[in-house]
């Protein structure tokens, strides 16, 4: 099987729009969960932190970071809340990859659309809707995981400015 933008873009476009209200929708309800507490919270976004934490850990141990097994058990924080974590051993240059893993997440929650949520009926579009939502809400790399990939992603664009001004001096 071949990947063209154009086939992701027919594929994208034949779903129906009622499914990416209900996408949307997902994304709303999540935000408004917040409110009523981190239980409600942790329940609604479990399929996203899961999978959110599932890429940190995979990732970890492509990098050989030795990571933990993600915890997922829901806890309070100074600064809010804590759904889940994976602790790992590894320098600034593979953690930045590791904390940046999330990112991942994007294709499938836009596969989990075309292949699932574009075909289905009744329930199952809330189903497949709150899982490719949740996936969506947990590509997002948390205020934790930008801290850690921070010295990579300067060095990254340390890297692309000096590519940048070298092209414009040729």
């Amino acid at each position: 099987m071949t990947f063209d933008l154009d086939s992701l873009r027919n594929a994208l476009a034949d779903v129906p729009v009622v499914a990416w209200c209900a996408v949307i929708a997902v994304l709303l309800l999540q935000r408004v969960a917040r409110r009523f507490g981190l239980w409600l919270y942790a329940a609604f976004a479990l399929p996203g932190t899961l999978a959110h934490e599932l890429a940190h850990y995979i990732v970890a141990l492509l990098l050989a970071a030795r990571p933990q097994v993600p915890r997922l058990w829901p806890e309070r924080t100074p600064t809010g809340w804590r759904l889940g974590s994976v602790a790992f051993r590894a320098p600034w240059w593979r953690a930045g990859p590791i904390a940046l893993a999330p990112l991942l997440l994007l294709p499938g929650a836009v596969a989990w659309i075309v292949m699932f949520l574009a075909d289905a009926r009744g329930a199952w579009i809330a189903v497949h809707a709150w899982i490719a939502g949740t996936l969506f809400g947990a590509a997002m790399p948390s205020r934790a995981d930008v801290r850690i990939a921070a010295p990579t992603l300067a060095v990254l664009a340390l890297i692309a400015a000096a590519v940048v001004a070298v092209r414009i001096t040729v």
